[in-house]
């Protein structure tokens, strides 16, 4: 990321690491591992920067390297829509979201996320529905678990849920529903977590 840009934008928006972390789900120290390029970007936490640093999401995508500059400008805030992302939830949902994740184990590297689409509807995990991710098992799934991977392309990346069937990520989707099945490479398309737990509230 170019960490000039950063500061001046965060200066500007009036925020700090510790919010836009805050915003995030994650650790505060999840944001100088994102401006020093030691942990990649992802679409979603792409559009959070964008909303808290109050600039286009073509221009953080531009600046995170994620895409080039023409292709950024193309970019619109609806692509590359993710399956699900790190919970950012409203203060009033926060204590009862926590209390039943800690209850699952929730910890460091184990965060909660939310469900956003239905691409594994059919094997139970609906739109809403909460999750805890382990990134630390993330290169020790076995098959049939469920997963949290990174899909990278020209445009960006997205975030996908899906069921490790080596070597691929296939949905439980509604027959009329087209998902795609992904190939793990470990360049263009990365597991980044299992998930351990679930719940519906």
């Amino acid at each position: 990321m170019d960490e000039k840009w950063f500061k001046d934008r965060k200066r500007r928006a009036s925020v700090t690491n510790a919010e836009i972390a805050a915003k995030l789900g994650r650790d505060h120290t999840v944001i100088s591992k994102i401006v020093s390029g030691s942990q990649r970007m992802t679409m979603d936490w792409a559009r959070i920067f964008a909303e808290m640093l109050q600039v286009p999401l073509s221009e953080v995508l531009e600046k995170t390297g994620m895409t080039d500059p023409q292709t950024a400008q193309q970019a619109s805030p609806g692509f590359a829509e993710s399956d699900a992302g790190p919970w950012a939830g409203r203060p009033a949902e926060h204590q009862k979201t926590t209390t039943i994740a800690e209850a699952f184990g929730a910890g460091p590297g184990i965060d909660v996320w939310q469900i956003r689409t239905s691409s594994m509807c059919l094997a139970g995990y609906l739109p809403g529905d909460f999750m805890l991710v382990d990134t630390h098992q993330a290169e020790r799934v076995k098959a049939g678990d469920v997963v949290v991977a990174q899909v990278y392309s020209p445009r960006g990346a997205k975030t996908v849920l899906r069921r490790w069937m080596p070597p691929v990520l296939i949905a439980h989707a509604a027959p009329t529903e087209e998902e795609p099945v992904y190939v793990v490479d470990n360049d263009n398309v990365a597991i980044r977590g299992k998930v351990i737990a679930s719940w519906r509230v």
